[in-house]
């Protein structure tokens, strides 16, 4: 429990630095260990033992923050999917040059790992960004900064309420053969008490920061709850792919907690639903998240 505690803290401090490069185009380079990490905790579970391929995996999830941050293949003129292309066939010509070590499941894991991941994580400079064109020169940082942190708890606040209600008082397994310390009274808790602290810290924000924007609070107490069920699928997706092959956790990076993925997992669910229902928000003019005063 020690460890836990002490990593999470250690974890809250790399959320401030996050925060702290949210206007800044650093942030796609700063998530770039991150999914490079995860990628290879993904494909040394999946037993992925080909150098060529983990090279390659890695490199293309390292690549890929920044190439989006850049929006680098559309100043190339490289289309994405003759760029996928590409990489695909690259990954199969390696499965047969490497058939010895290499499984035909290794080359879809390996798409999983260095696609998938880097590009969830890169939502996080997606939403950043559909801010900043939405209110073009009225942009302002705190706005950006409320809503990373809004992401950050979703994914990870949830969890935590989760964990220590489900320590102290949980009964009925959630899922007992993907992971069997969930229980059903941790998860209601982790919905609602991470519905209630964003809902108070959206009224923090619109007293004591916001400066021309105000948060609607029962929208955020909304989506609070409905994102809140994702970052457990996020969770429970990422625990039946270990249990799939026989792995306790990810990696051991974090003492108490395990790998990058043991704690980006419900993230990687979390930060494209938002930026999807920001979007939507946006597009279609369903009641905003945020008003102008």
């Amino acid at each position: 429990m020690k460890a836990r505690v002490i990593t999470g803290l250690v974890g809250l401090g790399i959320a401030i630095a996050v925060l702290c490069f949210i206007t800044s185009p650093l942030l796609g380079i700063l998530i770039v260990p991150f999914a490079a990490l995860a990628a290879f905790e993904i494909m040394h579970v999946a037993g992925v033992r080909s150098k060529p391929m983990l090279g390659l995996g890695i490199a293309v999830a390292a690549a890929l923050p920044p190439l989006i941050e850049y929006d680098v293949l559309c100043r190339l003129h490289i289309p994405v999917s003759a760029a996928l292309t590409c990489y695909m066939l690259l990954l199969f010509a390696l499965m047969l040059v490497r058939h010895e070590e290499t499984k035909f499941e290794h080359v879809p894991m390996t798409l999983l790992a260095s696609l998938a991941v880097p590009c969830a994580l890169s939502a996080l400079t997606g939403t950043r960004d559909l801010l900043r064109l939405q209110e073009g020169a009225a942009f302002h940082q705190s706005l950006a900064i409320y809503f990373l942190y809004f992401t950050l708890s979703l994914a990870w606040i949830t969890d935590t309420f989760a964990y220590f209600v489900g320590v102290k008082f949980g009964k009925h397994k959630l899922c007992p053969k993907i992971s069997p310390k969930k229980t059903v009274e941790g998860a209601l808790s982790g919905l609602l008490l991470t519905a209630g602290f964003n809902a108070l810290f959206a009224f923090l924000f619109n007293t004591f920061w916001l400066d021309g924007f105000r948060l609607r609070i029962w929208v955020i107490l909304l989506v609070s709850l409905f994102v809140s069920v994702i970052s457990m699928l996020g969770d429970l997706t990422a625990s039946l792919l270990k249990r799939n092959f026989g792995a306790k956790d990810f990696g051991k990076l974090f003492p108490g907690h395990g790998g990058v993925m043991d704690r980006f997992d419900s993230l990687l669910f979390v930060a494209p639903t938002l930026y999807i229902l920001l979007l939507l928000s946006f597009t279609y003019h369903i009641p905003a998240f945020y008003m102008p005063l």
